[in-house]
């Protein structure tokens, strides 16, 4: 969607957009800018520039606007002011996306009701709304530190409204006049120091007009009139989506330097005990106004701050500056980090938590360069401090970050090491870096722009964090195999399974014949769905051989479909056993997360997870591998609750109503489409938004057994189980093993791991016997070897090369009659004889210079050729 001509297309009909009766009631005039070519609405008549921050700075800086307020204090402030006007105070939800299947993060806060509420499809939870969201944003990284606003994670205070046919609950002038009454009443900002700007805004689907508002040079906030679908037809729900940068209305009435020290003012303090430039005290406070001009990815930014550095009249600047920059920018990625590892996230070569890894090593990079011993611990202990008014929770998560980061610490020692003469191998052969070398040294060794730009003793181009940001900024769309059915023309299907999951026989009427493909009015057959693998049976006994739902229609793949008529009369069996094995293993899934959040933390999310009947596995977000002693306390634990026979009660729910009851832990599953969600439950244990089917009781389970751990990706392990039957069946097959084992080793069962150890180092003693004989027979025919070419019927690999590599004839072509591979050559230009020689004989190989190895088809043809070869090179 292209912003620039909604924009324009906008302002050319900026009467039905933003000509509101509150601009004119309260006698604001309409400008236009020709610096940012943009319209925007004021009070003060000398004002000729709309009041980016490019044009005068931060004007606030050293000279506070309004009446000083903290950063709790504006958040009280503000939803104190909201509620008397009517809107309800909802809590923040999570900064991991789960409910989304487009973001990974939480961006906005209107990404909190998109699509369902946005759509109508959902009610709010509160009509209007308050919201303190924490967003995470990955694309201004290299503004961080420097521009005293941009930051990866910040409360955006959502005020929504969603506005039906049958009622306007509040709209453009109401959201408009609210703010502005905030600003002046309450904060004590003068009227005539607001500029409103004419804007446009897209994002999620949907896009409609917006009015920023600015003071003193600094965007507060954004007010968007949300109208209409990406495909331009009009929403049927007109949203109020306001965005009101929390920090930014604290930071402007306090005037500080930078909004940092206003959102993690105890961070700061702690930090700048490492470093505090040595520039007068002046100098900071005009570059700290000016700073507001410097934004990476608009215009020119070297100019930028070379200009600056001439306005300060303080050349090398930024340099100083420099080591400052990157404390800023590690009080604001710590501070991000720990919100991604209370919800869940954590750094990773993968999904969103590439871009928390982005953060980590940017922070560990400047550690090295400048010597720094942060205490990571205590930084987040006084992030949760700063943050205990507005987000308690966060005390939580303290030791789960600390873990993370020396986690991530072991793997950037290790990539560093890995990386470094990638670096030079570069530099070498380019002479030079640009940004795309710095983006693939990072996304292919993980090695840190600032780490590169140090071994390369060279600077780092602008643009490099923003394209290694967007790089997994977005969810991958699914591919999603069609089924070329159109089901438009049927209704949808009563669904037995979810009735009654231990159905397995039922009648139902055909509705419809696809191809393949059978319709049937009701079903007992489960449809693929959930990471859970289809129900197999017959229906009037042709095989179904696959169950799909779309659209609300269940299809059945039947072999022999043709035989059934629409309007019929059949009957469904339903293949029990491997039904009955799925629901096992689906509330096992559930179970096991449980369990693993007990043994790991409630940081521990689902990730993916698949049920077939022989074996499941559950993918867990972890930052680090679980070991065997955690595998054995998550599988004891997971037993206990099977044990305990809890019910297993599944039943639906409006979306809004299960997410106020149960929290956002109910989409560990992902995205769950729908008004409505089936919700199962094991009380006390896990509630969760589920299309699966499940025993009724945890004790219909009877056993589980991990059979074993893998690491699928960096921060996410697999557990893969068995349940019930298949479980049981798995350790009566390992107790076989183990009886066999002993049978052989002709002891005891329980000293089998004894007599196995024993037996183990009896054959590596025997091998290093085995070795220095052959050696010394190597040594033995070598010496007997006088021929340029020599033939044996049998040789292993490992012998011939011993033989070749001791023999003192060269050149010396080993030929083996059977075995691969079965030529050797010795020479100084092995390469070239054995080429010459696999041109007549057939073949391939290769090798270097002394020794090559290779594989000859006619071994005749071969020995012919080596003698050839030999011959003439020995005339020479």
């Amino acid at each position: 969607m292209d912003k620039e001509a909604l924009r324009r297309a906008f302002a050319r009909e900026w009467r039905r957009h933003y000509d509101l009766d509150f601009f004119r009631e309260m006698g604001f005039e309409r400008r236009y800018c020709p610096e940012h070519d943009k319209y925007f609405w004021t009070l003060d008549p000398d004002r000729r520039v709309c009041g980016e921050p490019d044009h005068t700075g931060y004007t606030f800086i050293g000279n506070p606007a309004g009446r000083r307020h903290s950063y709790a204090e504006m958040w009280k402030r503000m939803a104190d002011f909201y509620e008397r006007h009517g809107h309800t105070v909802v809590p923040r939800y999570p900064v991991v996306a789960r409910w989304r299947d487009d973001i990974y993060f939480t961006i906005a806060s209107i990404a909190v009701f998109q699509p369902y509420v946005v759509r109508g499809d959902v009610e709010p939870p509160a009509n209007p709304l308050l919201i303190p969201q924490p967003c995470l944003r990955f694309k201004d990284v290299e503004n961080v530190g420097l521009s005293g606003r941009h930051m990866t994670s910040f409360v955006m205070v959502g005020q929504h409204a969603f506005n039906t046919k049958e009622n306007t609950v509040l709209w453009k002038n109401e959201a408009v006049s609210l703010m502005f009454e905030f600003l002046t009443r309450k904060v004590g900002i003068k009227p005539e120091e607001i500029t409103f700007h004419e804007d446009v805004w897209a994002g999620g689907g949907n896009y409609g007009p917006s009015i920023e508002y600015f003071v003193r040079g600094l965007e507060l906030g954004n007010i968007v009139f949300m109208q209409y679908e990406e495909s331009g037809r009009e929403l049927e729900t007109r949203v109020i989506d306001h965005g009101i940068g929390l920090s930014r209305f604290a930071w402007v009435t306090q005037g500080v330097y930078t909004a940092y020290d206003v959102v993690f003012p105890s961070v700061m303090d702690y930090l700048r005990s490492f470093y505090e430039p040595d520039i007068p005290r002046d100098v900071m406070g005009r570059f700290a106004r000016l700073s507001g001009k410097i934004n990476y990815g608009e215009g020119d930014v070297e100019k930028i701050m070379e200009r600056i550095e001439r306005d300060l009249k303080y050349p090398g600047f930024f340099k100083e500056f420099e080591p400052m920059k990157e404390l800023y920018a590690m009080g604001d990625h710590t501070r991000t980090i720990l919100f991604a590892a209370t919800d869940g996230a954590f750094p990773s070569n993968v999904g969103g938590g590439y871009n928390l890894r982005v953060l980590a090593r940017r922070m560990f990079s400047a550690l090295d360069r400048y010597g720094w011993d942060v205490d990571f611990g205590k930084v987040f202990e006084l992030h949760a401090r700063d943050a205990e008014a507005l987000f308690p929770e966060l005390s939580e998560g303290v030791e789960t970050a600390v873990a993370v980061m020396e986690e991530e610490r072991r793997k950037y020692e290790q990539s560093k090491k890995r990386g470094y003469s990638k670096v030079l191998t570069i530099v070498k052969k380019k002479g030079r870096l640009d940004v795309d070398d710095y983006v693939l040294l990072y996304r292919s060794y993980g090695i840190p722009p600032e780490t590169v730009a140090e071994i390369a003793k060279t600077e780092i181009p602008p643009g490099v964090y923003a394209k290694i940001a967007e790089y997994r900024e977005r969810k991958p769309e699914k591919e999603k195999g069609e089924i070329p059915v159109n089901v438009s023309k049927y209704p949808e299907t009563r669904k037995l399974y979810y009735e009654d999951p231990h159905l397995f026989v039922f009648t139902a009427t055909v509705l419809g014949v696809e191809g393949d493909w059978v319709i049937l009015d009701q079903t007992a057959f489960y449809p693929e769905g959930g990471g859970q693998e289809a129900d197999r049976g017959t229906i009037n006994g042709l095989p179904v051989v696959d169950v799909q739902k779309k659209q609300g229609v269940v299809l059945h793949l039947v072999k022999g479909a043709e035989r059934l008529r629409p309007g019929e009369k059949v009957e469904g069996r339903v293949d029990a056993r491997r039904r009955l094995r799925h629901m096992r293993h689906h509330t096992s899934a559930h179970i096991i997360l449980a369990a693993a959040r007990r043994v790991l933390g409630r940081h521990v999310w689902q990730a993916g997870a698949h049920k077939s009947e022989s074996v499941a596995h559950i993918d867990l977000t972890h930052f680090r591998r679980i070991s065997d002693e955690e595998l054995k306390e998550i599988e004891r634990v997971a037993n206990e609750i099977i044990r305990e026979n809890h019910d297993v009660r599944t039943y639906f729910m409006k979306r809004n109503e299960a997410e106020a009851r149960f929290g956002i832990t109910i989409y560990q599953g992902g995205a769950v489409p729908g008004k409505v969600l089936r919700i199962v439950e094991i009380p006390g244990i896990d509630v969760e938004a589920c299309g699966g089917t499940h025993v009724t009781s945890t004790g219909e389970i009877g056993l589980l057994k991990i059979v074993k751990r893998e690491s699928v990706a960096d921060g996410v392990e697999r557990i893969v189980y068995k349940a019930g039957d298949v479980a049981l069946e798995h350790v009566q097959r390992l107790e076989e093993t183990l009886r066999r084992a002993a049978e052989i080793l002709r002891v005891p069962v329980d000293e089998v791991p004894a007599a196995a150890e024993k037996m183990f180092n009896m054959w590596k003693e025997a091998e290093k016997r085995a070795e220095k004989l052959m050696q010394r027979i190597a040594e033995l025919e070598a010496e007997r070897i006088t021929e340029h070419v020599v033939v044996y019927d049998d040789l292993d690999q490992k012998m011939a090369l011993a033989i070749g590599e001791r023999a003192s004839v060269r050149p010396l072509v080993i030929i083996v009659r059977r075995g691969r591979p079965n030529i050797f050559v010795f020479a100084e230009n092995a390469p070239d004889i054995l080429r010459r020689i696999v041109e007549r004989a057939g073949g391939s190989g290769g090798g270097k210079r002394g020794r090559a190895v290779g594989v000859v088809e006619n071994v005749d043809a071969a020995v012919d050729a080596a003698g050839d070869i030999v011959a003439e090179l020995s005339s020479r």
